[in-house]
C-alpha cells in the first residue's frame, strides 16, 4: 500500500454562525516524507471503520453526475490526475460554499485531507475530514505547553473512491463513507459527495463476516464442523448482546470474544480476504441464519443450515422431512449397519 498524491486544506469555522475561513494549499504535502505508521493510519481510516457503501448520484438516480463525480471526470483519465492541486482546491471550496448554506451555521468543517493511494491493486482517491484535539508538547526547556495535534486515528466525516472500478464500470459498490448519525451532517455531506447508499450493504457485511468466521475456523484452525457452528453460535449471541445494548458491532471485539487466542490472524482474514470493516453493519434477516435449524426427540436430533430449506432439506404439508443431499460419512456408516443387519438375518 503507498500513497501517491496527499494535499491538506483547511475549510473551517469557530463558533456557530461564524464566517467560513479558507486556507488552501498551493501545492501537495510530501507523500515520501510520510511515516510508514502514518500512511498506514490514513489508508486504514478507510480499512478498519465501518462504512456505508455506494456509488454517485443525484436524487436517487445514478445515471445523473453529481459535482464532485464531474470535478473527478475534468481531472481523472487512465487512473491518473493531471492537476491534484487544482481538483482538490475545487473541491474544497465547494465544501466551503455547502458550509455557507443557512440551514448549515453549525456545521465547523475541519481539515480535508486529500489523497490517492493503492490498495489491493487498485487505485483509490480518499477525502477525510479531521479535526484538531487539543493535547500538550514541551518546550526545549521540558516545560509542558499547550498544544494542537491532527485527531488521525477518528474519522468524523469521509470517503474514498475506487477509481479503478470507477473508472472501469466494475461494480457499482465503489464508494466507501462515512457521514456520522446527525441527520443535518449525514444529509449535507452525502449530497457533497453525491453518493448513493448500497441498500444492500448490511446483508452483504453480515454474510461477510459469518464467512470469516467458517473460513478461519475450519482452514485455520482446523475445526470439526459441530465446533466451527459452535463459533458462529458464538458470534450470533455476541451481537445480540450488542443490540440489545444498543452498541455498534466491531470486528476487533468479535475477533477478541470468539477467537481469543488468535484474534489478529481471524482479523487478517475477515480484513483481507472477505472486506469486513472494523464497524459492521448487522441485517437481522441475515443474522438469523447463523443459527441452524435444530431439533431432538425420541433419540433422533437434526439439525442443518437455515439456508437449506427448501433446496436441499424438503419440509412437506404431511410433516415429512426431505434431505436431498446427505453427508458422505453419514451415507458410509449408514450403508454399514443396513449391511451388518442383514448378515445377522
Amino acid at each position: 500500500m503507498a500513497i501517491n498524491h496527499v494535499i491538506i486544506h483547511e475549510v473551517k469555522r469557530d463558533v456557530d454562525g461564524g464566517q467560513v475561513d479558507e486556507n488552501l494549499r498551493e501545492e501537495t504535502n510530501n507523500a515520501a516524507g510520510l511515516a510508514g505508521s502514518l500512511t498506514d493510519d490514513l489508508i486504514s481510516l478507510f480499512t478498519h471503520s465501518t462504512l456505508n457503501i455506494g456509488e454517485f448520484a443525484v436524487d436517487g438516480d445514478s445515471e445523473l453526475i453529481p459535482p464532485f463525480e464531474q470535478t473527478l471526470l475534468a481531472h481523472y483519465g487512465h487512473l491518473t490526475c493531471n492537476d491534484f492541486v487544482a481538483m482538490t482546491q475545487n473541491m474544497a471550496r465547494r465544501y466551503a460554499r455547502i458550509m455557507r448554506r443557512p440551514n448549515l451555521q453549525s456545521v465547523k468543517g475541519g481539515l480535508l485531507v486529500f489523497y490517492e493511494y493503492e490498495s489491493r491493486g487498485k487505485a483509490w482517491l480518499a477525502l477525510a475530514v479531521l479535526q484538531r484535539a487539543e493535547g500538550y508538547n514541551t518546550s526545549a526547556d521540558l516545560d509542558l505547553e499547550p498544544s494542537q495535534i491532527i485527531d488521525i486515528n477518528k474519522l468524523h466525516l469521509g470517503a474514498a473512491i475506487n477509481l479503478t472500478d470507477w473508472e472501469e464500470d466494475l461494480s457499482t459498490r465503489y464508494i466507501k463513507f462515512k457521514t456520522g448519525t446527525a441527520a443535518e451532517v449525514r444529509d449535507y455531506f452525502e449530497e457533497y459527495i453525491g453518493c448513493q447508499r448500497d441498500k444492500q450493504a448490511a446483508i452483504l457485511e453480515t454474510k461477510n463476516l459469518k464467512k470469516s468466521v467458517q473460513d478461519f475456523a475450519q482452514n485455520s484452525l482446523n475445526l470439526s464442523e459441530d465446533n466451527t457452528q459452535q463459533k458462529i453460535d458464538d458470534v450470533h449471541s455476541f451481537i445480540k448482546e450488542k443490540q440489545k445494548a444498543g452498541e455498534e458491532v466491531k470486528l476487533s471485539d468479535v475477533a477478541n470474544r470468539v477467537f481469543p487466542e488468535t484474534p489478529d490472524e481471524f482479523l487478517d482474514v475477515a480484513r483481507n480476504t472477505y472486506e469486513v470493516g472494523e464497524e459492521i453493519a448487522i441485517s437481522n434477516a441475515e443474522l438469523k441464519k447463523y443459527l441452524r435449524i435444530s431439533g431432538k426427540a425420541g433419540g433422533v436430533s437434526i439439525s442443518f443450515d437455515r439456508n437449506l430449506l427448501g433446496s436441499q432439506v424438503i419440509y412437506s404439508e404431511d410433516g415429512k422431512l426431505t434431505f436431498n443431499e446427505i453427508p458422505a460419512a453419514l451415507e458410509i456408516e449408514i450403508t454399514e449397519e443396513l449391511n451388518s443387519r442383514r448378515q445377522y438375518k
